[in-house]
């Protein structure tokens, strides 16, 4: 598989951008520092791993009963089929087609001392279609994060969208 490198890798999560409650009512500053930084580490190894197309740098982000939906109605269980499916999704030429070209704008929320779900918003153009075509991808995702006695967060639960651009509803904003 070829690497494509972007110029825009990621380096760091910007946590100061999302339209959610301040740090006093939900955001990621009311926890202590130690799960903060475990919090954004789990977050920076997904965003690194996917950027680089390179399943082995998802090593544990993805807790072992961790269940993850994608946009396209893919179902999988466990972090290790989760990873070895993105495995193939990375070495996949229509998937690797598709580059960033908005965010991932990213809003988290502490629900619990043990847990956080972090949102998030990002758009993909030219993600390549089985048999010809390509996409455009308006794609939002919510992750579950829980806190594990070693004091890592992976993440619990993941699932993808995309917006339609169909309208069902004559009020849709």
């Amino acid at each position: 598989m070829e690497t494509t490198t972007n110029t825009n890798a990621p380096t760091a999560i910007d946590t100061t951008t999302g339209s959610g409650p301040g740090p006093t009512d939900g955001q990621l500053g009311s926890l202590p520092e130690s799960d903060q930084t475990a919090v954004l580490t789990t977050l920076m190894a997904l965003q690194q791993g996917f950027h680089a197309r390179d399943a082995d740098q998802l090593a544990g982000v993805y807790a072992a009963d961790a269940d993850w939906v994608n946009a396209f109605g893919t179902v999988k269980k466990g972090g290790t089929s989760i990873v070895e499916y993105l495995r193939g999704l990375f070495a996949d030429a229509n998937f690797d087609a598709g580059r960033v070209v908005s965010g991932p704008d990213i809003d988290i929320r502490v629900l619990t001392s043990d847990t956080v779900a972090v949102s998030a918003h990002l758009v993909v153009e030219g993600q390549g279609l089985v048999g010809g075509g390509t996409l455009h991808r308006d794609n939002h995702s919510l992750r579950v994060l829980v806190r594990q006695a070693d004091g890592t967060w992976p993440i619990a639960s993941e699932m993808f969208m995309d917006a339609n651009q169909e309208t069902t509803y004559a009020k849709h904003e």
